[in-house]
C-alpha cells in the first residue's frame, strides 16, 4: 500500500513537473514573452498550469456540485478521446513523452479499472491574454492532462492518477 501511494506521488510531481514545460508556438508577436502584444491582446500568462475538478466524488459536498452542475462531464470526455481518435489532438505518455498511438489509447481504455467516467480532474497548461481595449480575456489551452480518481484502502478519494498528456493541434 505504501509503495503504491508513494509510486503515485512520484508520478503526480512528474506530471506537474511536465505540464509546466514551456510550449515554443504561440500566437505571439516575434519578440513574445511576459506583456507582449498578439492576436488576443496583451500576454498576461505565457504559461500557466492549474488543475480543475470535473468530477464530484463526494455526493454531499453541495458547493462542489452547484459548480459541476453545468459541466457536461460526457461530452467533455468523450470530446477529448475523439479529438486524439480523430488525430485533431496528439496524446503523450507521461513518463516517456512518447506519442501515444490510438492503438495504446484503446489499451488504456481496456485496462481493467478504467472507466472515462472516473476521470475526474483535468490539469490545463494555458496561456492567458487581456484585451483591455474590448474588455476581454482569452484563454488559448496548450495542453491537459487528464486525471482519474485514486481512491485509498478506506475507499475515499485519494488524488489522481494521470491517464495521458493531451496537445491540441
Amino acid at each position: 500500500m505504501i509503495k503504491k501511494i508513494f509510486l503515485s506521488l512520484v508520478i503526480l510531481s512528474l506530471l506537474s513537473a511536465i505540464a509546466c514545460r514551456n510550449k515554443a508556438d504561440r500566437k505571439t508577436s516575434p519578440d513574445s514573452g511576459f506583456g507582449s502584444d498578439s492576436v488576443y491582446g496583451t500576454v498576461i500568462a505565457d504559461t500557466i498550469t492549474y488543475d480543475v475538478i470535473i468530477r464530484n466524488p463526494d455526493p454531499g459536498d453541495t458547493w462542489r456540485a452547484r459548480c459541476l452542475s453545468r459541466l457536461n462531464h460526457k461530452a467533455l470526455i468523450d470530446s477529448i478521446f475523439d479529438l486524439v481518435y480523430t488525430g485533431r489532438a496528439l496524446a503523450f505518455n507521461l513518463e516517456t513523452w512518447e506519442k501515444l498511438t490510438p492503438r495504446q489509447i484503446k489499451d488504456i481504455e481496456e485496462e481493467q479499472g478504467f472507466s472515462r467516467d472516473n476521470i475526474g480532474m483535468i490539469q490545463f497548461t494555458e496561456a492567458w491574454y487581456l484585451d483591455p481595449v474590448n474588455n476581454t480575456m482569452t484563454k488559448e489551452v496548450l495542453s491537459m492532462v487528464l486525471g482519474s480518481d485514486f481512491y485509498n484502502a478506506g475507499g475515499e478519494l485519494f488524488g489522481h492518477k494521470p491517464v495521458f498528456r493531451v496537445e491540441l493541434k
